[in-house]
């Protein structure tokens, strides 16, 4: 609930640690993830990236915040929304429907872009949302292994993927549990 992590300055929402967070209530309190499984549907593009973290401010539509590279980001809402599925029984969530964001896709030079993004006219069921987002996660390096990106649930490898080379042996691990 405070959302007040690095990245999320200004108590921005954070697509990966608000879902984390909300998976550890979801035996108690399942409703609560799958509001958050809406709102993070919500914050990613039709390509299957998603905003890292964002802003939902009065004074501006559709929302406000950083389009990056981060990887491990990606698997999380199809992650969030299996336990859900799983752990409700509610198979028809799957086929409720949410808008993309719309937003030119970072440039090949570009390793986050900090902006303001509109709902697109497109909209898919979550489980496209879900497929969209294991698609664009599966970028493979020279060991077989899922590259990290700009970005790897340990923080502290963030670097490593910058120039398109780190590989993560936890994500690969983790894209196969997805």
């Amino acid at each position: 609930w405070a959302r007040s992590g690095y990245y999320q300055s200004g108590g921005a929402f954070g697509f990966r640690d608000q879902l984390q967070d909300t998976l550890s209530m979801s035996v108690t309190s399942p409703e609560l993830l799958r509001y958050q499984i809406l709102r993070c549907a919500a914050a990613q593009f039709s390509e299957g990236d998603v905003l890292h973290w964002w802003h939902r401010l009065p004074s501006c539509k559709g929302l406000r915040g950083v389009r990056t590279r981060c990887s491990d980001d990606l698997l999380w809402l199809p992650f969030a929304l299996s336990e859900y599925v799983l752990r409700t029984g509610d198979i028809a969530f799957l086929s409720k429907t949410v808008y993309f964001l719309d937003g030119e896709p970072l440039r090949d030079d570009e390793k986050e872009r900090y902006s303001q993004f509109l709902r697109s006219g497109e909209k898919a069921c979550l489980l496209v949302h879900a497929q969209r987002a294991i698609e664009k996660s599966l970028n493979f390096g020279e060991h077989s292994l899922i590259l990290i990106g700009t970005g790897d649930w340990n923080d502290g490898y963030n670097k490593v993927g910058e120039n398109g080379l780190g590989e993560s042996v936890w994500l690969s691990q983790f894209a196969a549990m997805v």
